[in-house]
């Protein structure tokens, strides 16, 4: 094999890694699961100071993002929510810790009065994560 051949196949690759920045697109749900007529407040942002701003998610309405990882980076997203007199902050995405338990590159967080609940694709079923 040629010398010019043995470097054509790795030149290819990598020009197809960097024509493409944007290795994995994922999504985040925040589902409201508080019941009655409980308003949950929410204000999520990542840790390169992207601030997907304040929200207010209504009873069984949601709020979610789309967000791509480029090759190099671990993105993570941490929410302040809210309601009634319950308030705290919670991590709700970090690539090493959720990319592969959510599933399809999809994090469903179910906010309940006593907990957030994340689905697991792997159990089929959503299992509690953070207390208030």
């Amino acid at each position: 094999m040629s010398p010019l051949k043995s470097y054509v196949l790795p030149l290819l690759l990598v020009l197809v890694i960097f024509s493409y920045p944007h290795a994995n697109g994922f999504q985040v749900f925040l589902i409201n699961n508080l019941g009655g007529t409980t308003n949950l407040a929410a204000h999520c942002f990542s840790d390169t100071n992207e601030d997907l701003g304040s929200r207010v998610i209504l009873p069984g309405d949601d709020f979610h993002w789309e967000f791509s990882i480029s090759v190099g980076t671990t993105p993570a997203y941490e929410c302040d929510m809210g309601y009634e007199n319950k308030q705290n902050r919670f991590q709700v995405f970090e690539e090493g810790r959720d990319a592969i338990r959510c599933g399809d590159q999809t994090c469903f967080w179910r906010v309940d009065r006593d907990a957030l609940y994340l689905y697991i694709k792997e159990i089929d079923d959503y299992q509690k994560q953070f207390s208030w």
